[in-house]
Formats: structure tokens, sequence, C-alpha cells
């Protein structure tokens, strides 16, 4: 990973506008020429971290997303600021706009969830297992594809995914409250019935298992 001075940071800082900050600091930065600096800070003294670093997890998941062709960041560059303790990755962002901010300001978004049941099929279908997969981190770009960002925690396995896995890659999206009541107004039935349909799990028994632990998860989340 290579090093940017304190000096080098503030110039390419400069004029740029925040996005997200918390109480430790800058998260997410606006450079002046469209790019976007995302910052990551170790948590925890003691964290895999330390060995594999979230900026490194960040291009892997862009990496494993251009394997597939799926849309994602682009052009992302890899640095260490030792002065401010801060990985940071520096990319051009994903044209399009959030899924959530979609389903918002459509009048009939049932077009919208079917098509990204349908994707979300796709993901595990491939082995990818993204473990923020909200729809703030999803995008549709204006060539009507979904994208994904934000990908530090983006897996992929050769090997076919589990039922348990796939269940549990639900639950990020239920515990928000706008991608949970979309789900809910489209129904829940037919989300994992398209689901099912594009997915690879072939027998009854192993849909059935699914939807049940789906159904159960969904209704432990509303609590």
């Amino acid at each position: 990973m290579k090093k940017l001075s304190i000096e080098k940071y503030n110039e390419l800082t400069k004029n740029s506008e925040m996005l997200t900050n918390d109480l430790y600091g800058d998260k997410v930065l606006k450079l002046k020429d469209g790019r976007i600096v995302k910052l990551f800070r170790l948590k925890r003294f003691l964290s895999s971290a330390l060995i594999w670093p979230y900026a490194k997890r960040f291009v892997r998941g862009v990496k494993i997303l251009e394997k597939f062709n799926i849309p994602t960041v682009k052009s992302v560059e890899l640095y260490k600021v030792p002065s401010i303790k801060r990985d940071i990755v520096i990319y051009q962002p994903l044209e399009g706009e959030s899924l959530r901010d979609l389903i918002k300001k459509t009048k009939d978004p049932s077009e919208l969830i079917f098509s990204f049941a349908r994707f979300f099929a796709s993901l595990h279908n491939k082995g990818i297992y993204f473990r923020a997969i909200h729809f703030n981190n999803v995008f549709v770009t204006p060539k009507c594809e979904f994208g994904l960002i934000d990908v530090s925690d983006l897996y992929y396995s050769f090997l076919p995914m589990t039922i348990s896995k796939r269940v549990r890659n639900f639950k990020p999206f239920f515990h928000y409250k706008e991608d949970r009541q979309a789900i809910e107004s489209f129904s829940l039935e037919k989300f994992l019935n398209i689901y099912l349909e594009y997915s690879n799990l072939k027998s009854k028994k192993s849909k059935t298992k699914f939807k049940k632990k789906v159904s159960k998860l969904f209704t432990q989340t509303r609590k």
C-alpha cells in the first residue's frame, strides 16, 4: 500500500465536500473533480483489519464485481496516510441512483423490487455474498443495471452458497425501516417466489426450507 504524506493528503482534499463523518472524523469526501475519498480507521486494537485492512477488502470487492461484469466504482487507488492513522481509497463513483431513493420517488416500485429480487438471486448463484446489501448500497445505473457500492464486506466462493448463508444475507435490508416497508408493500411471499424462480436452488425441500427461514428472520427483525 502506497504512503501519502499529510501535505499531499491536504492538497488532495482541499476544498472537498464532506459527505459522511462520525465522532472520529471524516469518512467520505467528494473531491473537486468528482472523485470520492473513503477513509478507513482501525476500529479495534485486536482486529483482523491489522492483517487484512478494510481498504484492501474494498479493492478486493471491486475486483470481484468487475470479474462478473457487475457495475461498481471505478479507477480505485489505495493509500495509507500514517499521520492521520487512516487508509484511504480514491475512486470514480458509480453513476446512477440508490435503489432506496428510486423506490421513494417511484409511484409504483413493483418492477424495481421484482428486478432486485432477481438480481439478488443472481449474486448468490455466482457465489457472491455482500454483507452490507441494503438498498442504499444498491444502485440502478443509467443503463438500468443494478450495481453495488461500499463493497468492503463482499466475498466470493467457488462453492455453492448454503441455504443458511443465503438467508443470513437477507438480514441487512430487513433491518432498515424503508427497505423493509418496500418489501412488505410488495409482499415478502412474492419477493421470495421471484428469488427462488431465478435461484439455483432446485429441490422443493430446499426451497421450502429457505422460505421458512427467511420468513422467520423477517418476523424476528420486526421486533
